[in-house]
């Protein structure tokens, strides 16, 4: 663990949750799991991301805070130096946090947009940076990085809403059955299924309304998904166990995984570790071990795979960047707990900072600028 730094011999960290995506209040239940699990291990300062701005609060770890609209908030300002508020004689420092963890999932709060507000501020974060975070949330940009690193993706179209004809492509270049996604949504919203053209007209009416750009895949038939999440523990990247979720019809709808107590979140409607080979077992780990080190992903992650029954082949879905609790339940036969995996996430977020804060270097282009000819941007003959 990096070294402590507050009196109390602790380190500050800023939970930083909610956000404008379809999945703020999952975020929400994550960062109250977070600040549950961490109280007194940590010195934690809540930041609340919505319309555009951060708030914080009082009662931050208790869901009824949430339910109805957070009433009583305060907005704050993320620095270079510290979180601000505003006060009667200007600005006042509330927080210097050594380190955000992030709880955001979906929208600028997982597609880079916050990461690179961090970047700008120089405050260490617990996610992938700018570039990896916006490959994460892209579902057809992250298939084409993962297939040039030599992972199998099941065959896709990407069709936009523009395309008079995306439905047809869409049937021409995969077939039925198809399943529809919207690019950078999560939790399976707008996820459909089509099994004939009729259906692949709504269902892409569906995908449409949560995004511009639409991916079409080739569903399988006969498959079991798996799950498993990355993070690096001690300088050397970690594969976690995986985990089966169970209860498939064709696909976890929102309410599956997250309100009937069937999902991920809540512990239940899975099995762990998953009842697959140790083949398997072990091809799913390399994977999404290959996957998080070749797309420069950070902090901890759940890359999702579907195996083919049929054949035995074993397919990467996607990768959540942000994933819902943090994967933490995934580290389990790790034994690791939820503090002990945001411990790592914490201690490898600085470490990273400060090898960054190190690689600087100086410059001395505005003085020889300074010192030359009136042709001052052309020097011994060569353009500056």
């Amino acid at each position: 663990m990096a070294a402590k730094k507050d009196a109390n011999g602790k380190i500050r960290l800023a939970v930083i949750y909610g956000g404008d995506s379809t999945e703020r209040d999952i975020s929400v239940i994550t960062a109250i799991q977070a600040m549950k699990n961490l109280s007194g291990r940590y010195e934690i300062f809540p930041v609340l991301l919505g319309d555009g701005a951060f708030h914080t609060l009082r009662d931050a770890d208790n869901v009824k805070t949430y339910i109805g609209g957070v009433k009583r908030k305060k907005r704050v300002y993320i620095e270079k130096e510290g979180i601000f508020v505003k006060g009667v004689f200007g600005m006042k420092k509330v927080f210097v946090p050594d380190c955000c963890l992030l709880c955001t999932h979906g929208g600028s709060g997982e597609n880079g947009g916050l990461q690179g507000l961090l970047d700008v501020a120089d405050i260490p974060y617990t996610s992938a940076g700018v570039s990896a975070s916006a490959i994460g949330m892209d579902k057809a940009l992250s298939k084409t990085l993962f297939n040039a690193l030599g992972l199998k993706v099941t065959p896709y179209v990407l069709v936009n809403e523009e395309e008079k004809d995306a439905a047809e492509r869409a049937e021409r270049e995969i077939g039925f059955p198809v399943i529809v996604k919207p690019v950078s949504q999560g939790s399976s919203i707008g996820i459909t299924v089509a099994k004939d053209k009729e259906q692949l007209r709504e269902a892409l009416g569906t995908a449409f309304f949560f995004d511009d750009r639409v991916l079409c895949e080739r569903a399988l038939t006969d498959f079991t998904e798996l799950n498993c999440a990355v993070l690096v523990r001690d300088g050397r990247t970690l594969a976690s166990e995986l985990e089966r979720p169970v209860g498939w019809e064709e696909f976890l709808t929102f309410e599956k995984k997250y309100l009937s107590g069937g999902g991920k979140m809540s512990g239940g409607g899975r099995i762990y570790p998953a009842d697959v080979s140790e083949k398997v077992r072990e091809e799913v780990r390399s994977a999404a071990i290959a996957a998080y080190e070749g797309t420069g992903m950070k902090g901890v992650v759940r890359i999702d795979f579907l195996l083919d029954n049929k054949t035995g082949d074993v397919y990467i879905n996607e990768a959540n960047t942000i994933p819902g609790s943090l994967a933490t339940y995934l580290f389990e036969k790790n034994g690791m707990g939820f503090a002990d995996v945001v411990d790592c996430v914490v201690s490898d977020a600085i470490s990273r900072s400060k090898r960054r804060k190190n690689a600087k270097f100086g410059s001395n282009v505005l003085d020889i600028y300074g010192k030359s000819s009136a042709n001052a941007c052309k020097m011994h003959g060569k353009i500056l």
